[in-house]
């Protein structure tokens, strides 16, 4: 899920894509043109998920689960019932939208559950379980911000609520804005660190932790607005590099691990001034009612 979530956040849609996709979207006519599923059984290591601005999406060597993941966004990224085959079995998939009329952004998502419906027979629907999560939390009672979380700059926020205003209208999307020093929303995820986070909610701070601690993280802190931050701690051993939008080049190797360097955990209360508490909550997740592998072309 990990991949998805950050391509859903490169398109600039994470928030508004969940909250416009159903359990299960069905609509007929929002369906690729052309559509081609392949298995990918090399060796290259790392993979991708774009869409370019013609409607075509292309996603590189990725997992069922993670194209999933890109159809049915939710907050904790929960799949339950997913055949072990949709975690290791991997698929470069590449599609094209209707060019007359242009696709709307928020469809996206359901074009891609249709693509999955005909293709792999997938049916899906939607609970809340109490399942184990991790409140974020703030880790000081005067509630002071940590030297790696700020609020983004005021032309990063206005852009975003241009953006964001102009998706829940179904207009014409601004483009990112690009500052002196950086584009706003831009990122770098490696191990033991998310790096550069420019004009993010809070939600998707909550999203990229869950990634990184394995239970969902649920925002508590009530902070709204968009933010910069930067969060860098010592991996675990065996820690992952996350998917790669297509197309990038290569990154360059992650700096040697500091082993006197501090547990994610620690890292948080530090560098953000939050913290995460234990907890049960109520945790949306994706059920897999049926799922066959993809019918290849």
């Amino acid at each position: 899920m990990r991949a998805a979530l950050l391509w859903l956040t490169y398109l600039g849609l994470v928030v508004t894509v969940r909250a416009q996709s159903p359990a299960s979207p069905t609509p007929a006519a929002v369906e690729f043109d052309v559509a081609s599923i392949k298995r990918n059984t090399s060796a290259t290591p790392g993979g991708g998920m774009r869409s370019m601005p013609d409607g075509s999406s292309v996603m590189t060597n990725v997992t069922v689960q993670q194209f999933i993941g890109a159809a049915y966004p939710s907050q904790s990224g929960e799949f339950v019932g997913l055949p072990d085959w949709a975690n290791t079995e991997l698929y470069t998939v590449t599609a094209k939208a209707p060019d007359d009329p242009p696709p709307a952004a928020l469809a996206l998502n359901v074009m891609l559950a249709n693509l999955l419906k005909d293709r792999a027979n997938l049916a899906t629907h939607r609970e809340t379980r109490q399942l184990p999560v991790y409140d974020l939390v703030f880790a000081r009672t005067d509630k002071r911000l940590g030297p790696g979380l700020k609020p983004a700059s005021p032309e990063c926020q206005a852009a975003l609520t241009a953006r964001l205003e102009a998706v829940q209208r179904g207009g014409p999307v601004p483009p990112p804005l690009v500052g002196v020093n950086d584009a706003c929303s831009s990122m770098r995820v490696n191990p033991g660190g998310m790096v550069g986070f420019n004009g993010v909610p809070m939600s998707r701070i909550a999203q990229l932790l869950t990634q990184s601690v394995g239970r969902p993280v649920i925002d508590k802190t009530g902070l709204t607005g968009y933010f910069d931050f930067t969060l860098q701690w010592t991996p675990q051993p065996g820690s992952e590099m996350p998917i790669r939008p297509a197309g990038e080049p290569p990154a360059p190797p992650p700096p040697a691990a500091d082993p006197d360097g501090p547990n994610l955990f620690t890292a948080i209360q530090e560098q953000l001034g939050l913290k995460l508490e234990s907890g049960r909550g109520p945790v949306e997740v994706i059920v897999i009612d049926r799922l066959e592998k993809p019918t290849l072309d």
